[in-house]
């Protein structure tokens, strides 16, 4: 007999499991359905209302416009000034065509590779160009060993690669201003 109690605790709860599941999932709520409808509206008993017909009218943008004439996340508080696009299009962005601060650091050619690297003083990692890239406005002709060619609307600049290997000259001292000795009067000895 105490064999066969684990056997039967188990298909009994097997059982009860089975009876509590004969049923799931329970099916959609019939509530409310079957009474008429307050609303007034003539839709079919059974059918949902439209959930949008039961919202109140939204107010007219005019209940707003102190909103929209006093912007909250504006500095001024003042709304957004219209710009025409005609005139916006027809306005040149301007370019940076400036190559100060530009550092070409490195020069890499192989038989299969030409690129030279530049350091941006505005971009915190080096920049790789090749032949034919755009850099600031500026198109990439050549690039040679010791420097690359750069040139926009019929004008040339080069940028040269800085040797490392050779120190720069030393800047000659500047002499220290000397100052004339101070004479002692007799004024400045305390009496003793």
């Amino acid at each position: 007999m105490i064999k066969w109690l684990p056997g039967l605790l188990v298909l009994a709860l097997i059982l009860v499991l089975g009876l509590q599941w004969k049923d799931w999932p329970p099916g959609p709520s019939r509530s409310g359905l079957d009474t008429p409808s307050t609303t007034g509206s003539s839709a079919p008993v059974g059918s949902e209302p439209d959930a949008a017909a039961q919202l109140p009218s939204p107010e007219p943008k005019d209940a707003y416009a102190s909103v929209t004439d006093r912007p909250l996340f504006r500095p001024q508080r003042r709304p957004e000034e219209e710009v025409d696009p005609d005139a916006q299009a027809s306005a040149e962005p301007d370019v940076a065509t400036s190559l100060d601060g530009m550092n070409l650091s490195a020069v890499i050619i192989t038989p299969t590779l030409v690129s030279a690297w530049i350091q941006d003083p505005n971009a915190p990692k080096l920049r790789r160009l090749r032949i034919g890239d755009d850099l600031e406005g500026w198109s990439v002709q050549t690039i040679l060993p010791d420097r690359i060619l750069l040139e926009r609307q019929g004008e040339q600049d080069a940028l040269i690669l800085r040797d490392y290997g050779k120190k720069p000259n030393p800047a000659a001292p500047t002499p220290v201003p000397r100052r004339p000795p101070r004479v002692l009067k007799p004024a400045d000895f305390p009496d003793q």
